[in-house]
């Protein structure tokens, strides 16, 4: 079995890593030369943007779109980043969508919460031990991240939208707290870590949280709250995406290995 890999950063080396362990034989290609494209079963682009503008996203930063895509080789399957079309991978018996694999986003929401651990605590410069969170959205970022702060003797309160989340919260350890009373949980606060894309903290919540509080956002724009009025009022915001990249890129990257894997064994079994 062979596999290459075009660009990336250090999530690639941890994707190419996990597939010499497997057994895989690889080929990295990072820069623009006369490389003979021996047969693959899997091609790698980098995730989840496979290009910044017209260039390959790697840290040598000159190879193009138009090259990359017309090196790709007939394969059994591509992994490519959420700005590659279907269509520009005419040679893929497959195109694997990380994102749209449970197991992998499962594993991503991991390394996102032990990420936004480190923060934290990088942060408040303080152990998190009786210390007070509030978690809104109880997605799968916010049970990982729920689980972690309890583990760490935390009083963790969750503001959910669902009821049944909220009794999942409770059945975690953490303390439900409905939207509604959303600004009393800010008040009391000593960090607030949001997951949901959306401002569910308003402008009366962000006037009642400690101007000590910090606030980590794990959401995507629009995040949770407005950010011009966290500046006005002072509030120290983080905005962290790409956390399992930037704090646990081997692992990271052997999670995107194991999607592929997934998503070939399973199309094999569909072939049967």
């Amino acid at each position: 079995m062979r596999l290459i890999a075009f660009g990336g950063d250090e999530r690639m080396r941890g994707a190419l890593a996990a597939a010499e362990q497997a057994g895989w034989e690889t080929l990295h290609i990072e820069r623009e030369e006369d490389v003979e494209m021996p047969p693959v079963e899997a091609v790698m682009l980098p995730w989840p943007k496979s290009f910044r503008e017209d260039k390959l996203v790697s840290a040598q930063g000159t190879l193009t779109r138009e090259s990359v895509l017309a090196r790709i080789p007939p394969c059994r399957a591509v992994l490519a980043g959420g700005d590659v079309a279907d269509e520009e991978l005419p040679h893929a018996a497959q195109i694997v969508r990380p994102e749209q694999n449970e197991a992998f986003l499962r594993k991503n929401a991991r390394l996102t919460a032990e990420g936004a651990l480190a923060t934290v605590m990088r942060v408040k410069k303080r152990a998190l031990m009786r210390e007070t969170a509030l978690v809104t959205g109880y997605g799968r970022i916010g049970q990982e991240m729920t689980a972690r702060l309890c583990a760490m003797g935390m009083f963790v309160m969750v503001c959910a939208r669902s009821e049944n989340q909220m009794h999942m919260a409770h059945a975690a350890g953490a303390h439900p707290v409905p939207l509604a009373q959303i600004e009393k949980a800010c008040g009391q606060a000593d960090v607030i870590i949001n997951t949901i894309p959306a401002h569910v903290l308003g402008d009366a919540a962000l006037e009642s949280v400690p101007r000590d509080t910090p606030i980590i956002e794990l959401a995507s724009a629009p995040y949770g709250l407005n950010m011009q009025k966290a500046v006005k009022l002072g509030l120290r915001v983080c905005v962290e995406s790409g956390l399992p990249g930037r704090y646990a890129p081997l692992d990271a990257g052997e999670a995107l290995f194991d999607a592929l894997i997934s998503a070939m064994t399973k199309q094999e079994g569909n072939a049967k």
